[in-house]
């Protein structure tokens, strides 16, 4: 859902464009604009977003898809994620397909299905279907489970549901599920105030996977440890730069780097107000999202360092020494995430340190931290 969102928010900040704007990479599309028709054989995944959006050929992979009017009309052979006032399927969805609109009409989903809306129709559903809508109508045959959170719930001829079905209604004596749609073994209906936190907890409890959770910790710190290491190896002088500057100057580190990521992230926006800047959004997310991985792994190979020499050890020679030291940074930092608030203002300063320090040496000197020029 927060993909759909996504989607959504992106188009709402577009002006309406008189004619579209495409951009291909590899075999993925990209299309904006105030009418779109994608006719094109031979894409992988595709993303479309527009007033009215009509795919009119077959999609290889996966389609994202936003407008005012959104109609599917040929196959999808990946997954379906689709937002707009309007949303129409007639040829099928080999994965699964998540949908939000205000009138949904879905043909067949070889997969699982996520709709939600006003007015929804289904059609049949290979996997489960989680459906909430003020009015529902299943078309057909849906072999999974099905829940349903509606007031209104109509079963066509050919609807039936191989696995459990449950409604959440406001008025669950109302509801009545034929004999041929699910046997009354396999139905459960229940008063909408129940569809709450509390009774999902009984019914699915949350069972916490601790050596999952310890390993992805322990993954994460050797994963920044091998950044910082890489980079250690192919420039081991510049490393020591960054760190010495670092060092000297972390307030203004601090200072550097929340002005660059203020400045990565806000140019997002700009971007899009530029219209056809919108087709370097992604890239400039991307830019984004390294900076602040990349500005995590030196911050946290700062705070190992200087953890180590402050307890009077010597800096070590080897990529192996200044590894550990780099992980012993990154474990630190991550558990520093267990301090609630205060820990997440250290974590948060500990990346601005390392991306403020960065930016000294790829932004000209003296623009933000003042640094001596190095010989590499």
């Amino acid at each position: 859902m927060l993909r759909l969102l996504a989607i959504a928010f992106c188009v709402l900040a577009l002006p309406a464009l008189a004619e579209p704007s495409v951009l291909t990479i590899a075999q993925d599309r990209y299309e904006a604009g105030r009418a779109l028709r994608f006719a094109e054989p031979d894409v992988a995944d595709l993303f479309m977003a527009g007033n009215r959006v009509v795919v009119a050929a077959p999609v290889g992979g996966t389609a994202h898809l936003t407008g005012r009017r959104v109609t599917v009309e040929a196959a999808v052979s990946g997954d379906l994620f689709a937002a707009g006032y309007a949303v129409a399927t007639r040829e099928a969805v080999a994965g699964n397909a998540t949908v939000l609109g205000y009138e949904v009409t879905l043909g067949p989903v070889a997969g699982n299905l996520r709709a939600a809306g006003a007015e929804i129709a289904v059609g049949p559903v290979g996997g489960y279907a989680l459906i909430a809508g003020g009015e529902v109508t299943l078309q057909g045959a849906i072999a999974g489970d099905v829940v349903v959170l509606s007031d209104r719930i109509t079963f066509a001829p050919d609807a039936s549901v191989g696995g459990a079905l449950t409604i959440y209604a406001a008025d669950p004596a109302g509801v009545v599920v034929p004999e041929a749609v699910a046997p009354a073994a396999r139905v459960r209906i229940e008063h909408r105030r129940d569809f709450s936190a509390g009774r999902w907890d009984e019914q699915m409890p949350v069972r916490v996977p601790v050596w999952g959770v310890v390993g992805g910790f322990l993954s994460g710190v050797l994963i920044s440890g091998l950044m910082a290491a890489l980079v250690i190896a192919v420039a081991p002088r510049a490393v020591e730069s960054w760190r010495q500057l670092a060092v000297a100057h972390p307030g203004r580190a601090i200072w550097s780097g929340f002005l660059v990521t203020s400045a990565l992230a806000g140019s997002g926006f700009v971007l899009m107000l530029t219209i056809i800047g919108v087709l370097l959004l992604p890239v400039m997310l991307m830019i984004t999202v390294v900076a602040i991985f990349a500005g995590y792994a030196l911050g946290a190979y700062v705070l190992g360092v200087g953890l180590w020499l402050a307890a009077g050890r010597g800096m070590p020679d080897g990529i192996a020494g200044k590894f550990g030291l780099a992980c012993l940074g990154a474990l630190l930092a991550g558990l520093a995430w267990l301090i609630p608030v205060a820990g997440w203002f250290f974590v948060l300063g500990l990346t601005l340190l390392g991306i403020g320090t960065l930016a000294a040496f790829v932004l000209p000197r003296g623009m933000l931290l003042r640094r001596e020029p190095q010989a590499f």
